[in-house]
């Protein structure tokens, strides 16, 4: 008689049927009752942690240990959101954010294309990578320059979407290295560092996929007219591709510039669009767009002091990012590898990661600005109320994410595991069953039912999990191991189908309802959402088929 695990193995659209159940879970809860983010993930994974053992057959201590791995491994990003919520909190207690804000307000010298690409794109994009977040900050800026509250909220939410693989100094692009299984590296790239390996395959992507955005950027804030209006069609074609090859550059393994991406790239941009705005003749800064409102906030502090955290910060990342020794010591030498259970080490990297960097910077610039019992007590309350449920929500999809990659493991008798596969992502033949694993089952069916088609959907799986996970980086660590396995069983190239699956995770982050709900609570504007879903659905969709296409392209050469 055949066990459960057995009979699902069996019947491999069963399986399939089983391995997709958490995510479609996640949609309900999500979309149809309109729950929070971190409770979705609580009952996604709770639903996920019974089926591998019920119905994959997966030990119980491997499950629980699983999960404990994928919670540590989430740290780079969910540790990154407690830290960069601290900054943050800190900077809108002590005024400097909206001395900050104010400065913004009096760039683009008024020049609707100008505005739209330097405070969405370049901002947003400089803003992202040091580990701010231009959804709490730059809806605010755009309702006072005069947008309406849809477009306030939907361009600071897409402008940063094709470089998202870099956003809080590169972290999902390190995560996605740290996914592929290091034999792969040692076979396929030996001596190459495989976070800029992985940095530039995600930049062959971007030229395109951030010329399409700016375009989409024109037709959020002004429909037709404004995308065949000639100067803001080459404004956005500039921008685009100025950000899209800034990013390849960065991105040559012998430049090695990854972590710092998105920070050259939104400071090339800024550059650019205030160049032009001098050629036209137009002030680079423009004071006369202030209120009666603003002159108090312009006056009380420099914006040098303002500015000091994010200052302090992109000295450091720029210290521990490009001096070759002291990146060496805190990534390889100083990397603090982790072992759980049978699980690879997972390497912490705590002197590297942006989390520690931002925590510092945000410390080292409390002397410049105002720190008064009750702006520290503040800020202290604020950040614990506000920064768990993101936390939670962050670490929750990395515990699924790393269950499911061990669904099927069995115990020895010595306590070994048993994986149905190997770290290579190849079937295990010593495993009574390998079709126990979620991952394998997933990419067996896919991959027999689609063959070479397969690249085409990998995009579109990284749009639903950066959907349901609100996450990239979450997006990466659900399924590259799946990419992986599928990939070796068609002879495609793993690393180019899980680049789009990342991109597509990156492209869902306009779709993210916890994001988009943060971006109108800021401007009291909450249930907006739907009508901004209603323009970035379709974007979304457009640019996931072109990053499929392009994948196709390229997987197989």
């Amino acid at each position: 008689m055949l066990s459960l695990p057995d009979f699902v193995a069996s019947i491999p659209l069963l399986g399939c049927f089983l391995i997709l159940l958490p995510i479609i879970v996640a949609l309900y809860l999500l979309v149809g009752r309109r729950w929070a983010a971190d409770s979705t993930g609580v009952v996604a994974f709770g639903s996920g942690f019974v089926i591998v053992i019920v119905f994959f057959g997966t030990n119980p201590i491997v499950a629980l240990l699983a999960s404990v791995a994928g919670i540590v491994a989430s740290f780079p990003i969910s540790l990154m959101v407690v830290t960069s919520i601290f900054m943050i909190t800190y900077m809108v207690r002590s005024g400097a954010l909206a001395r900050i804000t104010v400065f913004f307000k009096t760039l683009g010298s008024g020049n609707k294309p100008i505005q739209i690409m330097l405070i969405n794109v370049g901002l947003g994009l400089f803003l992202v990578g040091i580990g701010a977040t231009p959804l709490s900050m730059l809806p605010p800026v755009m309702l006072a320059m005069g947008y309406s509250p849809l477009v306030s909220v939907a361009l600071p939410a897409i402008g940063y979407d094709p470089l998202t693989t870099y956003a809080l100094l590169g972290i999902p692009a390190v995560v996605f290295a740290d996914s592929v299984p290091d034999t792969y590296w040692a076979t396929y790239y030996p001596g190459v560092n495989p976070l800029y390996m992985s940095g530039h395959i995600f930049s062959l992507f971007m030229p395109v996929v951030a010329t399409g955005i700016a375009l989409a950027m024109l037709w959020i804030a002004g429909g037709r007219k404004l995308v065949f209006n000639r100067e803001a069609f080459s404004l956005a074609l500039v921008t685009g591709l100025t950000s899209g090859f800034v990013c390849i550059l960065c991105n040559l393994p012998w430049v090695g510039f990854t972590p710092l991406t998105n920070v050259f790239s939104g400071l090339t941009v800024i550059v650019v669009m205030l160049a032009y705005a001098k050629l036209r003749g137009l002030p680079l800064v423009d004071r006369s767009v202030l209120t009666e409102k603003d002159q108090p906030v312009l006056k009380s502090m420099s914006l040098l002091r303002a500015l000091s955290p994010w200052l302090i910060l992109i000295a450091l990342c720029f210290v521990t990012n490009l001096i070759p020794p002291i990146y060496y010591l805190l990534f390889t030498q100083c990397a603090f590898p982790v072992q759980i259970g049978y699980i690879p080490p997972i390497k912490l990297r705590v002197f590297w990661n942006a989390y520690f960097w931002v925590l510092i910077a945000t410390l080292v610039a409390i002397p410049f600005l105002p720190h008064s019992r009750k702006v520290m007590s503040d800020t202290v309350r604020t950040w614990s109320r506000r920064s768990w449920r993101p936390f939670i929500s962050a670490a929750i999809f990395f515990a699924l994410a790393y269950i499911i990659r061990y669904s099927g493991t069995l115990v020895n008798v010595d306590g070994s595991w048993l994986p149905p596969l190997t770290p290579a992502g190849d079937p295990n033949p010593v495993h009574p069953n390998p079709q126990w694993n979620m991952v394998l089952v997933l990419a067996q069916v896919t991959a027999g039912a689609l063959g070479s088609l397969y690249p085409l959907i990998a995009a579109f799986l990284g749009l639903l999990g950066g959907f349901v996970s609100g996450s990239e980086t979450s997006a990466i660590a659900m399924f590259q191991p799946f990419h992986q396995t599928s990939s070796v069983l068609i002879s495609a190239d793993p690393l180019i189908v899980g680049a789009s699956s990342g991109i597509g995770g990156g492209l869902a982050s306009v779709l993210s309802p916890a994001k988009l709900q943060n971006a109108a609570a800021v401007i009291d504007q909450d249930g907006i959402e739907g009508r901004v879903l209603r323009f970035a659905v379709p974007i979304a969709l457009i640019m996931t088929v072109a990053v499929a296409i392009l994948a196709f392209c390229w997987a197989f050469l």
